[in-house]
Protein backbone atom coordinates (compact mmCIF):
# COMPACT_ATOMS: atom_id res chain seq x y z
CA UNK A 1 0.00 0.00 0.00
CA UNK A 2 1.23 3.97 -0.44
CA UNK A 3 1.14 4.23 3.32
CA UNK A 4 4.17 1.92 3.53
CA UNK A 5 6.29 3.39 0.39
CA UNK A 6 8.42 4.76 2.85
CA UNK A 7 9.16 1.47 4.07
CA UNK A 8 9.71 -0.90 1.47
CA UNK A 9 11.85 1.96 -0.30
CA UNK A 10 14.15 1.92 2.81
CA UNK A 11 14.27 -2.20 2.76
CA UNK A 12 16.07 -1.84 -0.90
CA UNK A 13 18.11 0.72 0.61
CA UNK A 14 16.25 3.98 -1.22
CA UNK A 15 17.23 7.11 1.04
CA UNK A 16 14.33 9.87 1.02
CA UNK A 17 15.22 13.11 -1.36
CA UNK A 18 17.51 10.70 -3.68
CA UNK A 19 16.88 10.38 -7.39
CA UNK A 20 15.27 7.45 -7.27
CA UNK A 21 13.09 7.94 -4.44
CA UNK A 22 12.02 11.49 -6.61
CA UNK A 23 11.72 9.77 -9.60
CA UNK A 24 9.46 7.12 -7.95
CA UNK A 25 7.03 9.96 -6.45
CA UNK A 26 6.53 11.33 -9.62
CA UNK A 27 6.00 8.52 -11.54
CA UNK A 28 2.96 7.55 -8.78
CA UNK A 29 2.16 11.57 -8.99
CA UNK A 30 1.34 11.35 -12.41
CA UNK A 31 -0.63 7.61 -12.56
CA UNK A 32 -2.98 8.86 -10.10
CA UNK A 33 -3.39 11.97 -11.89
CA UNK A 34 -4.37 10.30 -15.29
CA UNK A 35 -6.50 7.76 -13.10
CA UNK A 36 -8.59 10.03 -11.59
CA UNK A 37 -8.39 12.17 -14.98
CA UNK A 38 -9.88 9.15 -16.80
CA UNK A 39 -12.55 7.96 -14.51
CA UNK A 40 -14.08 11.66 -14.17
CA UNK A 41 -13.20 13.23 -17.53
CA UNK A 42 -14.00 9.92 -19.55
CA UNK A 43 -15.83 7.29 -17.78
CA UNK A 44 -18.01 9.30 -15.87
CA UNK A 45 -17.57 7.51 -12.20
CA UNK A 46 -15.63 8.70 -9.15
CA UNK A 47 -13.84 5.98 -6.49
CA UNK A 48 -14.94 7.27 -3.35
CA UNK A 49 -12.57 6.44 -0.97
CA UNK A 50 -8.89 6.90 -2.36
CA UNK A 51 -6.71 6.87 0.68
CA UNK A 52 -3.38 5.74 1.06
CA UNK A 53 -4.76 2.02 1.88
CA UNK A 54 -6.52 1.51 -1.22
CA UNK A 55 -3.81 2.22 -3.65
CA UNK A 56 -0.90 -0.59 -4.14
CA UNK A 57 2.49 0.07 -5.50
CA UNK A 58 3.68 -2.44 -8.34
CA UNK A 59 6.88 -3.41 -10.03
CA UNK A 60 8.04 -0.18 -11.73
CA UNK A 61 6.25 2.66 -9.30
CA UNK A 62 2.83 1.56 -11.04
CA UNK A 63 -0.35 2.25 -9.30
CA UNK A 64 -3.68 -0.18 -8.65
CA UNK A 65 -6.54 1.24 -7.44
CA UNK A 66 -8.35 -0.98 -5.07
CA UNK A 67 -11.49 -1.49 -3.13
CA UNK A 68 -14.15 0.38 -5.65
CA UNK A 69 -17.09 -0.23 -2.86
CA UNK A 70 -17.69 3.33 -2.75
CA UNK A 71 -17.88 4.40 -6.24
CA UNK A 72 -20.34 7.26 -7.61
CA UNK A 73 -21.34 7.74 -11.08
CA UNK A 74 -22.01 10.43 -12.61
CA UNK A 75 -23.95 12.42 -15.08
CA UNK A 76 -22.59 13.52 -18.87
CA UNK A 77 -23.56 16.70 -17.96
CA UNK A 78 -22.04 16.84 -14.60
CA UNK A 79 -18.84 15.41 -16.60
CA UNK A 80 -19.29 18.24 -19.20
CA UNK A 81 -19.28 21.32 -16.54
CA UNK A 82 -16.67 19.57 -14.66
CA UNK A 83 -14.36 19.53 -17.96
CA UNK A 84 -15.08 23.78 -18.06
CA UNK A 85 -14.60 24.33 -14.42
CA UNK A 86 -11.16 22.55 -14.79
CA UNK A 87 -10.41 24.71 -18.03
CA UNK A 88 -11.19 27.84 -16.47
CA UNK A 89 -8.64 26.83 -13.67
CA UNK A 90 -6.29 26.13 -15.69
CA UNK A 91 -6.88 29.77 -17.53
CA UNK A 92 -7.05 31.47 -14.24
CA UNK A 93 -3.95 30.37 -13.58
CA UNK A 94 -1.97 31.22 -16.81
CA UNK A 95 -3.63 34.76 -16.52
CA UNK A 96 -3.71 35.68 -12.61
CA UNK A 97 -7.36 35.66 -12.81
CA UNK A 98 -10.13 38.57 -13.86
CA UNK A 99 -13.89 39.55 -12.81
CA UNK A 100 -15.10 37.76 -16.08
CA UNK A 101 -13.37 34.24 -14.02
CA UNK A 102 -14.46 36.07 -10.81
CA UNK A 103 -18.12 35.40 -12.69
CA UNK A 104 -17.41 32.50 -14.53
CA UNK A 105 -16.83 30.56 -11.00
CA UNK A 106 -19.31 31.51 -9.22
CA UNK A 107 -21.97 30.53 -12.12
CA UNK A 108 -20.21 27.09 -12.41
CA UNK A 109 -20.54 25.96 -8.86
CA UNK A 110 -23.82 27.33 -9.04
CA UNK A 111 -24.29 24.94 -11.62
CA UNK A 112 -23.00 21.97 -9.72
CA UNK A 113 -25.06 22.78 -6.97
CA UNK A 114 -22.56 24.53 -4.55
CA UNK A 115 -23.83 27.64 -2.07
CA UNK A 116 -22.20 29.93 -0.12
CA UNK A 117 -22.88 31.68 3.22
CA UNK A 118 -24.67 35.06 2.92
CA UNK A 119 -22.03 36.95 3.70
CA UNK A 120 -19.05 35.23 1.29
CA UNK A 121 -17.36 37.46 -1.58
CA UNK A 122 -17.91 36.70 -4.86
CA UNK A 123 -14.83 35.17 -5.22
CA UNK A 124 -15.27 32.43 -2.70
CA UNK A 125 -16.14 30.22 -5.91
CA UNK A 126 -12.95 31.22 -7.93
CA UNK A 127 -11.05 30.13 -4.75
CA UNK A 128 -12.87 26.80 -4.04
CA UNK A 129 -12.09 26.22 -8.16
CA UNK A 130 -8.50 27.03 -7.45
CA UNK A 131 -8.94 24.87 -3.99
CA UNK A 132 -9.88 21.73 -5.68
CA UNK A 133 -8.01 21.82 -9.33
CA UNK A 134 -5.38 24.85 -8.70
CA UNK A 135 -1.47 24.71 -8.39
CA UNK A 136 -1.22 24.21 -3.98
CA UNK A 137 0.67 27.34 -4.08
CA UNK A 138 -1.13 29.75 -6.13
CA UNK A 139 -2.38 32.81 -4.53
CA UNK A 140 -5.93 33.04 -3.23
CA UNK A 141 -8.52 35.44 -4.91
CA UNK A 142 -10.45 37.51 -1.81
CA UNK A 143 -7.85 36.52 0.68
CA UNK A 144 -8.83 32.67 0.97
CA UNK A 145 -5.95 30.29 2.27
CA UNK A 146 -5.36 27.15 0.17
CA UNK A 147 -4.75 25.58 2.93
CA UNK A 148 -7.55 23.30 3.84
CA UNK A 149 -8.23 23.45 7.74
CA UNK A 150 -7.30 27.18 7.71
CA UNK A 151 -9.94 29.63 8.77
CA UNK A 152 -9.60 31.79 5.69
CA UNK A 153 -10.39 28.86 3.46
CA UNK A 154 -13.09 28.86 1.24
CA UNK A 155 -14.22 25.76 2.49
CA UNK A 156 -15.35 27.81 5.53
CA UNK A 157 -17.64 29.91 3.00
CA UNK A 158 -19.63 26.72 1.83
CA UNK A 159 -22.90 26.15 2.94
CA UNK A 160 -23.88 22.83 1.00
CA UNK A 161 -21.35 21.06 -1.18
CA UNK A 162 -22.86 18.14 -3.46
CA UNK A 163 -22.13 14.74 -2.73
CA UNK A 164 -19.96 14.30 -6.21
CA UNK A 165 -17.77 17.42 -5.63
CA UNK A 166 -17.41 15.39 -2.01
CA UNK A 167 -15.86 12.51 -3.54
CA UNK A 168 -14.15 14.48 -5.95
CA UNK A 169 -12.46 16.79 -3.74
CA UNK A 170 -10.91 13.85 -1.77
CA UNK A 171 -9.05 12.79 -4.82
CA UNK A 172 -7.87 16.12 -5.40
CA UNK A 173 -6.95 16.58 -2.05
CA UNK A 174 -5.24 13.37 -1.53
CA UNK A 175 -3.22 13.55 -4.92
CA UNK A 176 -2.06 17.11 -3.95
CA UNK A 177 -1.27 16.43 -0.36
CA UNK A 178 1.37 13.67 -2.20
CA UNK A 179 2.86 16.43 -4.41
CA UNK A 180 3.10 18.80 -1.57
CA UNK A 181 5.47 16.19 0.74
CA UNK A 182 7.48 15.40 -2.18
CA UNK A 183 8.20 19.12 -2.99
CA UNK A 184 6.34 19.05 -6.65
CA UNK A 185 4.30 21.98 -7.99
CA UNK A 186 1.32 20.15 -9.56
CA UNK A 187 -1.21 21.38 -11.11
CA UNK A 188 -4.63 19.27 -11.75
CA UNK A 189 -6.10 21.88 -13.78
CA UNK A 190 -2.91 21.73 -16.36
CA UNK A 191 -2.77 18.12 -16.06
CA UNK A 192 -6.09 17.03 -17.05
CA UNK A 193 -6.59 20.09 -19.23
CA UNK A 194 -6.17 17.89 -22.44
CA UNK A 195 -8.85 15.31 -21.01
CA UNK A 196 -11.24 18.53 -20.29
CA UNK A 197 -11.02 19.87 -23.64
CA UNK A 198 -11.14 16.19 -25.64
CA UNK A 199 -14.54 15.71 -23.15
CA UNK A 200 -16.17 19.10 -24.17
CA UNK A 201 -15.12 18.24 -28.09
CA UNK A 202 -16.99 15.15 -27.89
CA UNK A 203 -19.83 16.95 -26.25
CA UNK A 204 -22.97 14.97 -24.97
CA UNK A 205 -22.98 12.10 -27.72
CA UNK A 206 -19.88 11.03 -26.61
CA UNK A 207 -17.00 10.06 -28.69
CA UNK A 208 -15.93 6.67 -30.75
CA UNK A 209 -12.92 6.09 -28.24
CA UNK A 210 -13.70 7.73 -25.30
CA UNK A 211 -11.27 9.78 -23.40
CA UNK A 212 -9.88 6.88 -21.09
CA UNK A 213 -9.38 3.88 -23.44
CA UNK A 214 -6.32 4.60 -25.06
CA UNK A 215 -3.11 6.68 -23.90
CA UNK A 216 -1.87 6.90 -27.75
CA UNK A 217 -4.94 7.32 -29.87
CA UNK A 218 -6.81 11.01 -29.75
CA UNK A 219 -10.34 10.74 -29.08
CA UNK A 220 -12.35 9.88 -32.46
CA UNK A 221 -14.92 12.64 -32.71
CA UNK A 222 -18.31 12.22 -34.72
CA UNK A 223 -16.81 14.42 -37.53
CA UNK A 224 -13.67 12.28 -37.40
CA UNK A 225 -15.87 8.79 -37.60
CA UNK A 226 -17.78 10.51 -40.67
CA UNK A 227 -14.77 11.26 -42.59
CA UNK A 228 -13.47 7.40 -42.09
CA UNK A 229 -16.72 5.95 -43.16
CA UNK A 230 -16.43 8.38 -46.28
CA UNK A 231 -13.31 6.01 -46.69
CA UNK A 232 -10.91 8.95 -46.13
CA UNK A 233 -7.81 8.54 -44.03
CA UNK A 234 -6.52 11.31 -41.80
CA UNK A 235 -3.29 11.97 -41.82
CA UNK A 236 -2.56 12.49 -37.73
CA UNK A 237 -3.85 8.36 -37.91
CA UNK A 238 -1.26 7.91 -40.18
CA UNK A 239 0.82 9.66 -38.54
CA UNK A 240 0.10 8.03 -34.77
CA UNK A 241 0.59 4.89 -35.96
CA UNK A 242 3.92 4.97 -37.18
CA UNK A 243 4.56 6.67 -34.00
CA UNK A 244 3.78 3.48 -32.42
CA UNK A 245 5.60 1.27 -34.50
CA UNK A 246 8.84 3.83 -33.82
CA UNK A 247 8.45 3.37 -30.19
CA UNK A 248 7.77 -0.46 -30.02
CA UNK A 249 11.28 -0.83 -32.84
CA UNK A 250 13.44 1.59 -30.41
CA UNK A 251 12.05 -0.72 -27.30
CA UNK A 252 13.16 -3.65 -28.40
CA UNK A 253 16.79 -2.60 -29.94
CA UNK A 254 17.26 -0.65 -26.38
CA UNK A 255 16.61 -4.77 -24.85
CA UNK A 256 18.44 -6.00 -26.98
CA UNK A 257 21.44 -3.82 -26.70
CA UNK A 258 21.13 -3.64 -22.66
CA UNK A 259 21.05 -7.66 -22.74
CA UNK A 260 24.56 -7.62 -24.74
CA UNK A 261 25.57 -5.22 -22.71
CA UNK A 262 25.19 -7.53 -19.50
CA UNK A 263 27.90 -10.04 -20.74
CA UNK A 264 30.64 -6.78 -22.16
CA UNK A 265 30.42 -3.98 -19.37
CA UNK A 266 32.15 -4.11 -15.88
CA UNK A 267 29.57 -4.04 -13.43
CA UNK A 268 30.99 -0.59 -11.82
CA UNK A 269 30.45 0.79 -14.92
CA UNK A 270 27.01 -0.10 -15.23
CA UNK A 271 26.31 1.05 -11.54
CA UNK A 272 27.78 4.14 -12.68
CA UNK A 273 25.63 4.26 -16.04
CA UNK A 274 22.58 3.54 -13.83
CA UNK A 275 23.29 6.30 -11.47
CA UNK A 276 23.66 8.65 -14.53
CA UNK A 277 20.86 7.56 -16.46
CA UNK A 278 18.25 8.21 -12.73
CA UNK A 279 19.88 11.99 -13.17
CA UNK A 280 18.96 12.39 -16.13
CA UNK A 281 15.49 10.59 -15.86
CA UNK A 282 14.74 12.55 -12.89
CA UNK A 283 15.66 16.01 -14.66
CA UNK A 284 13.65 14.94 -17.12
CA UNK A 285 10.78 14.25 -15.52
CA UNK A 286 10.92 17.67 -13.08
CA UNK A 287 11.22 19.55 -16.71
CA UNK A 288 8.23 17.61 -18.03
CA UNK A 289 5.89 17.86 -14.94
CA UNK A 290 6.24 21.68 -15.14
CA UNK A 291 5.79 22.25 -18.56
Amino acid sequence: PLNKMAAVLEERGIKPGSPESELAGRRILAQLTEAFGRMMLGAGFIHGDPHPGNIFLMEGARVALIDCGQVKQISTDFRLKLAQAVLSVDEWQQTGGSPELVQRAKESMAEFGVTFVDDAPDEAAAALALLLFGDPDAPMPGGFSNAELSPDSPIKAIASFPQELVLLGRATILIKGIAKRLGVRWSLAAKWKPAAEAALECGVDGCTMPVWSSPVQPAVTPAASAARAAGRTRFAEVASSLSAAGKLLGSWAIGRSGAAARYVVPEPIRARAKKVALRVATRVARARDTA
